[in-house]
């Protein structure tokens, strides 16, 4: 019997929070863009092959206070229409979701999305924002100022984080505008196809480059005091790719 009574509370605990959901339906098409604002705590976004936006509330259920039920909640980013927190807008085939959680309370979620959509992410360095991307095959732009995780992307990528490292491996190459990404206080570490044709800019104050492609020839052009730059035409040169860190190592290694 107590056993019983145990998976009941399991399965009723799970019913709890499957509930903490919300679902939009769009095209899954590249001109779709999801625009994230104000985000708390981990940000794990997967792009799937399918036409909805899948929010999951996965840190402490969001409850306005006892007194506060009958009454509107008075925000100054917008209006939760969502019932976790959330300020959803859209317009066309662009979504705006706003964080309304204040940033003294969590507020995790993970978020499924239309792998064909654009992605665009800012968050103040007031909320411990860290993003992680996986399986997308359209742009990102993401200002933020913590750790940054892409995984199986395809950019275009314009990234800039203040205090956090970025890790970013490619499924393959989107080489339509050029790559820009930069940490003020931290390590880049990027994993690129073996046979990426680009136009390699490198620059870092205080730490250095490693990587397992040839960079022979643009080595000689390093300096032996003070910060240092790195330009090089990989696999004959392509699309420009700018990789900036001030206070970090910049790791370049060799994919599939």
């Amino acid at each position: 019997m107590k056993i019983s009574f145990i998976t009941l509370i399991l399965f009723l605990s799970a019913g709890l929070l499957s509930a903490q959901e919300f679902k939009m339906t769009v095209q899954n098409s590249k001109d779709g863009r999801l625009i994230l604002k104000d985000f708390n705590g981990k940000l794990p976004v997967t792009g799937y092959n399918g036409n909805d936006i899948i929010i999951t509330g996965t840190g402490e259920k969001y409850e306005v206070p006892e007194k506060a039920k009958g009454l509107k909640a008075i925000y100054p980013s917008g209006t939760d229409n969502t019932g976790l927190g959330l300020d959803v807008q859209k317009n066309g085939n662009q979504i705006t979701i706003t964080c309304l959680i204040p940033f003294t309370r969590e507020g995790e979620f993970q978020i499924r999305v239309p792998e064909n959509f654009a992605l665009e992410f800012e968050s103040g360095c007031e909320r411990n924002n860290e993003i992680s991307v996986t399986n997308t095959k359209n742009e990102i732009d993401i200002k933020n100022c913590h750790d940054i995780n892409l995984k199986d992307v395809t950019g275009p990528l314009i990234l800039s984080t203040i205090s956090g490292n970025i890790d970013i491996t490619f499924s393959s190459i989107n080489p339509d505008k050029p790559f820009s990404v930069t940490s003020i206080s931290g390590d880049i570490d990027i994993t690129l196809p073996v046979k990426t044709a680009t136009n390699l800019e490198l620059r870092t104050v205080t730490g250095g480059f490693y990587s397992d492609f040839e960079l022979t020839e643009a080595q000689k052009n390093l300096k032996k005091v003070g910060g240092n730059e790195l330009n090089f035409p990989l696999n004959g040169g392509g699309f420009k790719f700018g990789i900036v860190t001030v206070s970090g190592n910049i790791y370049l290694r060799k994919g599939n």
